[in-house]
């Protein structure tokens, strides 16, 4: 149980994909159109770029969606129109809109952790359609800080990020419980800056055992769903 080894803590830090709202993968709706088709570019060789490039989008390398797109479109020797541009972007951005729904426990989680005094950040390895898009989110009121990789240009599991996440909260790490799906390390980063480290499991990682291999491994506290959190933090 984690209120049990966490009793002293007032502070929770959230992941959010694959913790709050869907694995990025599983919320993105299909759709009969895509960026290929609105730029009318050969969509084997975009698609396999765009897959290339997805750490660059993370890392802050493009603050745009624009940004992003063009660059694809130049590196396979496309030239498309601002209006095609503009309407890729907005369909990304759309696209973005939709995988973040939150979890159906997520909101009333994070509501009574805030009405039981607790401060709520949030921490996330995304694109930059992520910060654009999170002030219109149900999510967003619920939250006194929110760190984006792409923003800040770094990424977890550095740990200079989690430490900047509890300076815009105003809190040390070790008053703070991070909550996370285990993707790429972030469980043992936040552990090894001081946190207390809560995996909440995601079905997503028996499929891709390469990305999510902490969560596979872990063998510190976990919990199932969110609602967990709510009746066992205090």
């Amino acid at each position: 149980m984690i209120g049990q080894q966490t009793g002293a803590f007032h502070n929770v830090l959230f992941d959010l994909f694959g913790t709050l709202v869907e694995d990025f993968a599983a919320g993105m709706s299909p759709t009969d159109r895509d960026l290929p088709a609105i730029l009318n570019a050969p969509r084997e060789p975009f698609q396999q770029l765009w897959r290339q490039t997805a750490r660059r989008r993370i890392d802050g390398t493009f603050q745009t969606v624009e940004e992003s797109i063009a660059h694809v479109c130049d590196a396979i020797a496309l030239k498309p129109t601002k209006a095609q541009i503009a309407e890729a972007a907005e369909f990304r951005l759309e696209q973005i809109r939709r995988a973040l729904i939150p979890k159906t426990d997520a909101v009333s989680t994070l509501t009574r952790l805030k009405q039981a005094g607790f401060r709520l950040g949030l921490l996330s390895n995304c694109s930059i359609e992520i910060p654009i898009l999170w002030p219109d989110t149900p999510l967003a009121r619920l939250f006194e800080v929110a760190v984006f990789s792409s923003r800040e240009r770094l990424c977890k599991p550095d740990p200079r990020i989690f430490q900047l996440a509890c300076e815009r909260l105003g809190i040390a790490p070790n008053s703070c419980v991070y909550i996370a799906d285990g993707e790429n390390r972030e469980l043992a980063a936040a552990m090894n800056v001081g946190m207390h480290a809560v995996l909440i499991r995601n079905p997503a990682a028996q499929k891709r055992p390469d990305l999510f291999r902490e969560a596979v491994e872990w063998q510190g506290e976990t919990i199932s769903a969110l609602s967990e959190a709510a009746q066992t933090l205090r």
